[in-house]
């Protein structure tokens, strides 16, 4: 497990909405319960449960690691949205957070970035009754997130 990579997909997980600080608690709870030494700012972390967002993602970044691919937090985070749509009720949650997350997908995820947009743009068309349905959508989105399913494996 790459402590800085889970860090990273916490990070990224909490502020889009994905995951919520006592998932992040959980985490470092995890973390200090396998480690023989745990980092300290792991240790800060378990603490930090009444904290605020900002201060919360901010000791995430701080966590020091190997991790040096931003592309794979990013394709986890899309693996993890996968896992959670599971009806076409559950489209407008995914597609939010989609939408918030391509303000942290690195430049050279350009062309995800027009598909996250294509399918924010049909679930519009299809929930105003303008063009196409929902269940298409469903479809449409459940095709581009199962392309990450196997990313998840690197948060265990």
């Amino acid at each position: 497990m790459d402590i800085k990579l889970s860090a990273e997909v916490y990070r990224i997980g909490v502020l889009i909405g994905l995951l919520n600080i006592q998932d992040v608690i959980k985490w470092a709870d995890s973390v200090i319960e396998q480690c023989d030494t745990p980092p300290y700012e792991i240790i800060e972390l378990s603490l930090s449960a009444k904290e605020k967002l900002e201060d919360i993602t901010l000791r995430l970044m701080e966590i020091r690691g190997d991790f040096d691919d931003n592309d794979l937090s990013s394709k986890v985070i899309l693996g993890l949205l996968n896992q959670y749509l599971n009806t076409p009720e559950d489209i407008a949650n995914v597609i939010e957070k989609l939408d918030k997350l391509i303000e942290y997908l690195p430049d050279s995820y350009e062309g995800i970035k027009m598909e996250i947009h294509f399918l924010s743009d049909g679930f519009y068309l299809a929930e105003e009754n303008i063009y196409g349905d929902l269940k298409e959508v469903h479809s449409n989105l459940k095709e581009f997130l199962i392309r990450f399913i196997d990313y998840t494996k690197y948060l265990a």
